[in-house]
């Protein structure tokens, strides 16, 4: 009798003991390995990380201005050093213009197009990013004559006539000075002729993250 109560007191006190143990858990123990499962749980992209998409919107020099944003979608999922998607395929790139103007055989033959890459949405969350852009496909279309190229053919049809009759002091030579003007009035019109810098819908694009992404553990 005396042996199965000591043996009582004893599983009692060993079960004291463990009760005490447990309280006796620093406090933040089991926080600390949560905090290491969340900070594993985060996704990140380094900075030189390349992104592909395409534009969803199109570009063109005559009907928008520096100021505006267009919209590109992300083509593949882009993947962190864990082989984990931190921006999937379908998400939305917003880039900013910051030049996008004509040009001419007298100035800037090639034109200017300059986007900046702003922010990417995952998940319904808008992220601030910053990238730089590989050369985007583009082509060129003429305006045509417009009333600047216009007045300039006026111009010089002018000035050749007026030249027809100083040098030829008759009505045949002003007709033919004021051909000659037109002529060379029409090659400054198209030398000084606009032709837009477009960009389709649909052109893919690339660009390469010049700062991380990190995204928050879920």
């Amino acid at each position: 009798m005396m042996r199965s109560l000591l043996a009582g007191a004893m599983v009692l006190g060993l079960a004291a003991c463990g009760n005490s143990a447990a309280k006796d858990v620093p406090p933040g123990a089991d926080g600390a390995a949560g905090g290491t499962a969340r900070t594993t749980a985060r996704r990140s992209l380094e900075s030189g990380t390349r992104v592909g998409a395409t534009l969803q919107t199109a570009l063109s020099s005559r009907t928008n201005k520096a100021g505006e944003t267009v919209r590109a979608v992300v083509s593949a999922n882009v993947t962190d050093s864990r082989g984990r998607v931190v921006i999937p395929a379908g998400s939305n790139v917003v880039l900013g213009i910051v030049q996008l103007e004509p040009g001419s055989e007298q100035i800037r033959p090639e034109g200017r197009l300059v986007l900046a890459v702003q922010s990417v949405e995952i998940g319904g969350v808008t992220h601030p990013i910053s990238g730089t852009l590989a050369p985007i496909a583009h082509h060129f279309e003429g305006r045509g004559i417009t009333k600047d190229e216009a007045a300039r053919i006026g111009a010089g049809t002018a000035v050749g006539a007026v030249a027809g009759q100083v040098i030829g002091k008759n009505t045949k030579s002003t007709v033919l000075g004021g051909a000659i003007g037109a002529v060379a009035g029409t090659a400054v019109a198209v030398r000084y002729a606009y032709h837009d810098v477009v960009v389709s819908a649909g052109t893919p694009i690339s660009f390469t993250l010049t700062n991380g992404l990190t995204l928050a553990a879920k």
